[in-house]
Protein backbone atom coordinates (compact mmCIF):
# COMPACT_ATOMS: atom_id res chain seq x y z
CA UNK A 1 0.00 0.00 0.00
CA UNK A 2 1.28 3.48 -1.11
CA UNK A 3 1.99 6.03 1.77
CA UNK A 4 -0.87 8.47 2.47
CA UNK A 5 0.53 11.95 1.01
CA UNK A 6 -0.51 14.77 3.40
CA UNK A 7 -1.70 17.88 2.32
CA UNK A 8 1.22 19.53 4.13
CA UNK A 9 3.65 17.64 2.43
CA UNK A 10 2.24 18.48 -1.16
CA UNK A 11 3.12 22.02 -0.45
CA UNK A 12 6.68 21.17 1.24
CA UNK A 13 7.54 18.77 -1.39
CA UNK A 14 6.40 21.20 -4.04
CA UNK A 15 8.34 24.49 -2.63
CA UNK A 16 11.73 21.88 -1.80
CA UNK A 17 11.74 21.37 -5.24
CA UNK A 18 11.90 24.76 -6.45
CA UNK A 19 14.59 25.37 -3.98
CA UNK A 20 16.82 22.65 -5.16
CA UNK A 21 16.20 22.81 -8.78
CA UNK A 22 17.16 26.86 -8.49
CA UNK A 23 13.90 28.53 -9.55
CA UNK A 24 13.93 30.10 -5.67
CA UNK A 25 17.17 31.06 -4.94
CA UNK A 26 18.90 32.15 -1.27
CA UNK A 27 17.83 35.26 -0.35
CA UNK A 28 14.46 35.12 -2.47
CA UNK A 29 11.52 35.58 -0.69
CA UNK A 30 8.54 32.95 -0.27
CA UNK A 31 5.00 34.28 -1.72
CA UNK A 32 3.26 35.62 0.95
CA UNK A 33 0.93 32.48 3.24
CA UNK A 34 -2.45 34.13 1.75
CA UNK A 35 -1.60 33.55 -1.99
CA UNK A 36 -0.03 29.74 -1.00
CA UNK A 37 -3.54 29.36 0.13
CA UNK A 38 -5.35 29.87 -2.91
CA UNK A 39 -2.63 28.74 -5.30
CA UNK A 40 -2.47 24.87 -3.04
CA UNK A 41 -6.16 25.07 -2.33
CA UNK A 42 -5.26 24.32 1.07
CA UNK A 43 -5.70 25.58 5.05
CA UNK A 44 -3.45 28.32 6.55
CA UNK A 45 -2.42 25.43 9.05
CA UNK A 46 -1.68 23.37 6.23
CA UNK A 47 0.91 26.22 4.59
CA UNK A 48 2.41 26.78 8.01
CA UNK A 49 3.09 23.31 9.11
CA UNK A 50 5.05 23.34 5.26
CA UNK A 51 6.45 26.45 6.22
CA UNK A 52 7.92 24.96 9.59
CA UNK A 53 9.38 21.58 8.02
CA UNK A 54 11.25 23.66 5.74
CA UNK A 55 12.36 25.87 8.36
CA UNK A 56 13.59 23.33 10.42
CA UNK A 57 15.45 21.71 7.67
CA UNK A 58 16.72 25.06 7.50
CA UNK A 59 15.83 25.72 3.45
CA UNK A 60 14.06 28.86 4.59
CA UNK A 61 13.96 31.45 7.34
CA UNK A 62 10.72 32.95 8.84
CA UNK A 63 11.18 36.41 9.87
CA UNK A 64 7.39 37.71 11.87
CA UNK A 65 6.31 40.35 9.68
CA UNK A 66 8.30 39.85 7.01
CA UNK A 67 7.70 36.66 5.37
CA UNK A 68 9.76 33.57 4.58
CA UNK A 69 13.11 33.63 2.45
CA UNK A 70 14.96 30.83 1.00
CA UNK A 71 18.37 30.20 2.88
CA UNK A 72 21.36 28.76 1.30
CA UNK A 73 21.06 25.18 2.59
CA UNK A 74 23.76 24.00 4.36
CA UNK A 75 25.62 21.00 2.95
CA UNK A 76 25.65 19.22 6.34
CA UNK A 77 22.43 18.72 5.90
CA UNK A 78 22.69 16.07 3.13
CA UNK A 79 24.99 13.60 5.01
CA UNK A 80 22.10 12.36 6.61
CA UNK A 81 20.62 11.51 2.99
CA UNK A 82 23.74 10.91 0.93
CA UNK A 83 25.66 8.23 1.39
CA UNK A 84 28.34 8.87 -0.58
CA UNK A 85 28.43 12.42 0.69
CA UNK A 86 31.95 13.44 2.02
CA UNK A 87 32.48 14.89 5.37
CA UNK A 88 33.35 18.26 5.63
CA UNK A 89 37.00 19.29 7.80
CA UNK A 90 35.88 20.03 11.24
CA UNK A 91 37.36 23.11 11.11
CA UNK A 92 34.99 23.82 8.08
CA UNK A 93 31.48 23.22 9.86
CA UNK A 94 30.10 23.03 13.65
CA UNK A 95 29.37 20.01 14.53
CA UNK A 96 25.79 21.57 15.69
CA UNK A 97 25.42 21.85 11.82
CA UNK A 98 23.29 24.89 12.20
CA UNK A 99 24.54 27.76 10.42
CA UNK A 100 26.94 29.65 12.67
CA UNK A 101 27.16 33.79 13.43
CA UNK A 102 30.10 34.43 15.29
CA UNK A 103 29.90 37.28 17.74
CA UNK A 104 33.49 38.67 19.12
CA UNK A 105 33.67 40.76 22.74
CA UNK A 106 36.23 43.07 23.48
CA UNK A 107 34.60 42.22 27.04
CA UNK A 108 31.88 40.94 29.28
CA UNK A 109 30.85 41.82 32.33
CA UNK A 110 27.70 41.53 34.64
CA UNK A 111 27.64 45.12 34.66
CA UNK A 112 27.57 45.49 31.15
CA UNK A 113 27.85 42.82 28.26
CA UNK A 114 26.04 39.57 29.40
CA UNK A 115 22.72 40.76 28.64
CA UNK A 116 23.78 41.30 24.92
CA UNK A 117 25.31 37.88 24.68
CA UNK A 118 22.10 36.56 26.29
CA UNK A 119 19.98 38.19 23.79
CA UNK A 120 22.08 37.64 20.72
CA UNK A 121 21.92 34.09 21.16
CA UNK A 122 18.42 33.66 21.89
CA UNK A 123 17.48 35.40 19.35
CA UNK A 124 20.19 33.81 17.06
CA UNK A 125 18.89 30.19 17.99
CA UNK A 126 15.15 31.72 17.09
CA UNK A 127 16.15 32.32 13.67
CA UNK A 128 17.57 28.88 13.26
CA UNK A 129 21.20 29.67 13.77
CA UNK A 130 24.40 28.45 16.08
CA UNK A 131 26.06 32.36 18.01
CA UNK A 132 29.67 31.02 18.14
CA UNK A 133 31.15 33.66 21.00
CA UNK A 134 35.38 34.90 21.20
CA UNK A 135 36.70 37.55 22.96
CA UNK A 136 39.40 40.04 22.06
CA UNK A 137 39.94 41.36 25.80
CA UNK A 138 40.82 44.63 24.11
CA UNK A 139 44.10 43.02 22.22
CA UNK A 140 43.99 43.84 18.61
CA UNK A 141 45.98 40.57 17.74
CA UNK A 142 43.50 38.59 19.43
CA UNK A 143 40.57 40.44 17.72
CA UNK A 144 42.76 39.63 14.19
CA UNK A 145 42.60 35.93 15.23
CA UNK A 146 39.17 35.53 15.83
CA UNK A 147 37.62 37.19 13.00
CA UNK A 148 39.69 34.65 10.53
CA UNK A 149 38.57 31.83 12.64
CA UNK A 150 34.92 32.96 12.45
CA UNK A 151 35.28 32.81 9.04
CA UNK A 152 37.28 29.96 8.38
CA UNK A 153 34.85 28.04 10.32
CA UNK A 154 32.19 29.43 7.55
CA UNK A 155 30.46 31.61 9.75
CA UNK A 156 27.47 33.55 7.53
CA UNK A 157 27.79 36.84 9.43
CA UNK A 158 29.53 38.42 12.48
CA UNK A 159 29.30 40.79 15.02
CA UNK A 160 32.02 42.60 16.26
CA UNK A 161 32.57 44.76 19.75
CA UNK A 162 35.48 46.78 18.44
CA UNK A 163 38.81 46.80 20.59
CA UNK A 164 39.67 50.45 21.82
CA UNK A 165 42.47 52.06 19.67
CA UNK A 166 43.16 55.50 17.58
CA UNK A 167 43.75 52.95 14.35
CA UNK A 168 40.93 50.41 13.13
CA UNK A 169 42.05 46.82 12.26
CA UNK A 170 42.65 45.85 9.04
CA UNK A 171 40.66 42.41 9.30
CA UNK A 172 37.60 44.74 9.81
CA UNK A 173 38.55 46.59 6.46
CA UNK A 174 38.74 43.18 4.80
CA UNK A 175 34.97 42.18 6.11
CA UNK A 176 34.14 45.33 4.53
CA UNK A 177 35.43 45.43 1.64
CA UNK A 178 34.69 41.57 1.14
CA UNK A 179 31.05 42.54 1.80
CA UNK A 180 30.82 40.28 4.50
CA UNK A 181 27.92 40.64 6.63
CA UNK A 182 29.15 42.42 9.72
CA UNK A 183 27.24 44.71 12.76
CA UNK A 184 29.10 46.66 14.88
CA UNK A 185 28.46 46.37 18.70
CA UNK A 186 28.99 49.18 21.23
CA UNK A 187 30.95 51.29 19.15
CA UNK A 188 30.78 52.84 15.31
CA UNK A 189 34.23 53.06 13.43
CA UNK A 190 34.41 56.55 11.36
CA UNK A 191 34.79 56.26 7.97
CA UNK A 192 34.07 52.77 7.91
CA UNK A 193 30.74 51.57 6.02
CA UNK A 194 29.37 49.55 8.64
CA UNK A 195 25.93 49.28 10.89
CA UNK A 196 26.89 50.29 14.33
CA UNK A 197 24.35 49.73 17.80
CA UNK A 198 25.21 51.16 20.42
CA UNK A 199 24.11 53.38 23.50
CA UNK A 200 23.69 56.89 23.08
CA UNK A 201 26.75 58.00 24.91
CA UNK A 202 25.71 61.77 24.82
CA UNK A 203 22.82 61.85 26.18
CA UNK A 204 23.20 59.44 28.73
CA UNK A 205 26.31 61.17 30.25
CA UNK A 206 24.07 64.95 29.92
CA UNK A 207 21.72 63.09 31.95
CA UNK A 208 23.92 62.18 34.57
CA UNK A 209 24.65 65.63 35.29
CA UNK A 210 21.29 66.81 35.30
CA UNK A 211 20.59 65.00 38.06
CA UNK A 212 23.56 66.54 40.37
CA UNK A 213 21.81 69.50 39.59
CA UNK A 214 18.19 68.35 40.20
CA UNK A 215 19.96 67.29 43.90
CA UNK A 216 21.45 70.66 44.11
CA UNK A 217 25.33 69.48 43.38
CA UNK A 218 27.23 72.02 41.33
CA UNK A 219 30.55 71.64 41.78
CA UNK A 220 31.21 68.11 39.33
CA UNK A 221 33.92 66.21 39.12
CA UNK A 222 34.85 63.30 36.17
CA UNK A 223 36.60 60.33 36.12
CA UNK A 224 37.25 58.61 32.50
CA UNK A 225 39.64 56.06 30.84
CA UNK A 226 41.82 58.09 28.06
CA UNK A 227 39.58 58.21 25.03
CA UNK A 228 42.53 56.36 22.36
CA UNK A 229 39.99 57.11 19.64
CA UNK A 230 37.40 55.36 20.52
CA UNK A 231 34.23 56.65 19.87
CA UNK A 232 32.19 55.55 23.37
CA UNK A 233 34.69 57.19 25.39
CA UNK A 234 34.89 60.47 23.00
CA UNK A 235 31.10 60.77 23.20
CA UNK A 236 30.86 60.08 27.22
CA UNK A 237 33.32 63.08 27.51
CA UNK A 238 31.10 65.50 24.93
CA UNK A 239 28.20 64.62 26.66
CA UNK A 240 29.62 65.47 30.41
CA UNK A 241 30.66 68.81 29.07
CA UNK A 242 27.02 69.34 27.06
CA UNK A 243 25.54 68.97 30.34
CA UNK A 244 27.52 71.09 32.38
CA UNK A 245 27.01 74.04 29.82
CA UNK A 246 23.19 73.06 29.61
CA UNK A 247 22.86 73.27 33.54
CA UNK A 248 25.18 75.82 34.64
CA UNK A 249 27.70 73.66 36.54
CA UNK A 250 30.92 74.24 37.61
CA UNK A 251 33.48 71.68 36.41
CA UNK A 252 36.14 70.33 38.38
CA UNK A 253 39.19 68.92 37.09
CA UNK A 254 39.09 66.04 34.94
CA UNK A 255 41.07 62.30 35.83
CA UNK A 256 41.82 60.55 32.84
CA UNK A 257 43.07 57.20 33.45
CA UNK A 258 44.99 55.37 31.15
CA UNK A 259 43.53 52.56 29.12
CA UNK A 260 44.60 48.88 30.42
CA UNK A 261 43.46 45.69 28.43
CA UNK A 262 41.37 43.47 29.79
CA UNK A 263 43.70 40.44 29.62
CA UNK A 264 45.45 42.24 32.49
CA UNK A 265 45.05 41.29 35.79
CA UNK A 266 41.63 42.92 37.79
CA UNK A 267 44.23 43.82 40.73
CA UNK A 268 47.00 45.46 38.90
CA UNK A 269 44.45 47.59 36.70
CA UNK A 270 42.53 48.26 40.26
CA UNK A 271 46.07 49.37 41.62
CA UNK A 272 46.71 51.84 38.72
CA UNK A 273 43.39 53.37 38.97
CA UNK A 274 43.34 53.78 42.64
CA UNK A 275 46.66 55.72 42.79
CA UNK A 276 45.60 58.23 40.33
CA UNK A 277 41.83 58.39 41.49
CA UNK A 278 43.35 59.18 45.28
CA UNK A 279 46.00 62.13 43.38
CA UNK A 280 42.71 63.93 41.97
CA UNK A 281 40.15 63.42 45.07
CA UNK A 282 43.39 64.69 47.31
CA UNK A 283 43.49 67.74 45.13
CA UNK A 284 39.77 68.29 44.18
CA UNK A 285 38.38 67.14 47.50
CA UNK A 286 37.36 70.71 49.13
CA UNK A 287 35.25 71.61 45.89
CA UNK A 288 33.69 68.43 44.97
CA UNK A 289 30.36 67.70 45.62
CA UNK A 290 29.94 64.77 42.93
CA UNK A 291 31.78 62.63 40.51
CA UNK A 292 30.66 61.34 37.18
CA UNK A 293 32.58 58.05 36.20
CA UNK A 294 32.58 56.79 32.52
CA UNK A 295 32.61 53.54 33.72
CA UNK A 296 31.39 51.02 36.24
CA UNK A 297 35.10 49.56 37.36
CA UNK A 298 35.80 53.13 37.78
CA UNK A 299 33.72 54.16 39.80
CA UNK A 300 34.11 51.44 42.16
CA UNK A 301 37.42 52.38 42.70
CA UNK A 302 36.00 55.82 43.27
CA UNK A 303 34.09 54.67 45.47
CA UNK A 304 36.59 52.80 47.13
CA UNK A 305 38.74 55.63 47.30
CA UNK A 306 36.21 57.80 48.89
CA UNK A 307 35.62 55.69 51.74
CA UNK A 308 39.14 55.23 52.38
CA UNK A 309 39.62 59.09 52.45
CA UNK A 310 36.17 59.02 54.59
CA UNK A 311 34.53 61.37 52.15
CA UNK A 312 31.82 58.75 50.57
CA UNK A 313 29.30 60.33 52.44
CA UNK A 314 30.02 63.72 51.15
CA UNK A 315 30.97 63.42 47.53
CA UNK A 316 28.82 61.62 45.57
CA UNK A 317 29.27 59.01 42.89
CA UNK A 318 26.57 57.99 39.51
CA UNK A 319 28.46 56.38 35.76
CA UNK A 320 27.67 54.79 33.12
CA UNK A 321 26.52 51.03 33.68
CA UNK A 322 25.80 49.04 37.55
CA UNK A 323 25.75 45.12 38.68
CA UNK A 324 22.34 44.56 38.10
CA UNK A 325 22.78 40.50 38.73
CA UNK A 326 20.16 39.58 41.29
CA UNK A 327 17.51 42.30 42.62
CA UNK A 328 17.94 45.60 43.89
CA UNK A 329 21.80 44.69 43.17
CA UNK A 330 22.49 47.92 42.76
CA UNK A 331 23.91 51.02 44.46
CA UNK A 332 24.79 53.92 42.39
CA UNK A 333 23.02 56.23 40.69
CA UNK A 334 23.36 55.24 37.40
CA UNK A 335 22.87 55.19 33.08
CA UNK A 336 21.81 51.41 32.67
CA UNK A 337 22.32 50.40 28.69
CA UNK A 338 19.35 48.67 27.38
CA UNK A 339 21.52 45.75 26.13
CA UNK A 340 18.28 43.57 25.13
CA UNK A 341 17.19 46.29 22.59
CA UNK A 342 21.12 46.77 21.24
CA UNK A 343 20.98 43.26 20.91
CA UNK A 344 17.65 42.99 19.23
CA UNK A 345 18.64 45.79 16.81
CA UNK A 346 21.76 44.29 15.68
CA UNK A 347 20.63 40.82 15.25
CA UNK A 348 17.65 42.57 12.77
CA UNK A 349 19.94 44.28 10.92
CA UNK A 350 22.35 40.82 10.79
CA UNK A 351 19.09 39.01 9.48
CA UNK A 352 18.69 41.56 6.86
CA UNK A 353 21.89 41.49 5.61
CA UNK A 354 21.79 37.54 5.36
CA UNK A 355 18.59 38.18 3.36
CA UNK A 356 20.18 40.70 1.05
CA UNK A 357 18.33 43.17 2.39
CA UNK A 358 21.49 45.51 3.09
CA UNK A 359 20.18 49.18 2.31
CA UNK A 360 22.15 52.08 3.67
CA UNK A 361 24.78 51.09 6.61
CA UNK A 362 23.32 53.20 9.68
CA UNK A 363 24.52 54.19 13.34
CA UNK A 364 21.95 53.11 15.70
CA UNK A 365 21.86 55.16 18.97
CA UNK A 366 20.11 52.92 21.80
CA UNK A 367 18.47 55.41 24.61
CA UNK A 368 20.30 54.46 28.21
CA UNK A 369 18.40 53.72 30.61
CA UNK A 370 18.18 56.70 33.94
CA UNK A 371 18.26 54.58 37.51
CA UNK A 372 18.22 56.52 40.52
CA UNK A 373 20.06 54.37 43.19
CA UNK A 374 17.92 52.54 45.73
CA UNK A 375 16.43 54.42 48.49
CA UNK A 376 18.29 52.33 51.39
CA UNK A 377 21.43 53.66 49.72
CA UNK A 378 20.90 56.92 50.15
CA UNK A 379 23.29 58.73 52.10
Amino acid sequence: MAKKQFLYENVYNDLKQKIECGDLKPGDKLAVEEDMIAHYGVSAITVKKALNLLAEEHRIRRIRGKGSFVMEYPEVGRIEVEEKAVLPEKSEIPQTGEPVLGVIFEHISSSYGLQIMYELEQQARKAGYHLYPCFSYGNRELETQAIRYLRGIGAKGMFVMPCHGSYYNTEILRLVIDGYPTVLIDKKLDGISLDSVRTDNVQSMSRLVRYFAETGKKKIGFITVEETGTSSLGERNEGFYQGISEYGMTPVGKCSLPYITYDNPVEARGEIYRKQIAEYIERYSKELEGIVCGEYSVAMETEAVLEAKALKGRIEVCCMDENHIGSGQYKLTHIRQDEQKIAQCAMERMLDKLIGNTGEEKDYLIPGIFMEKIASEKE
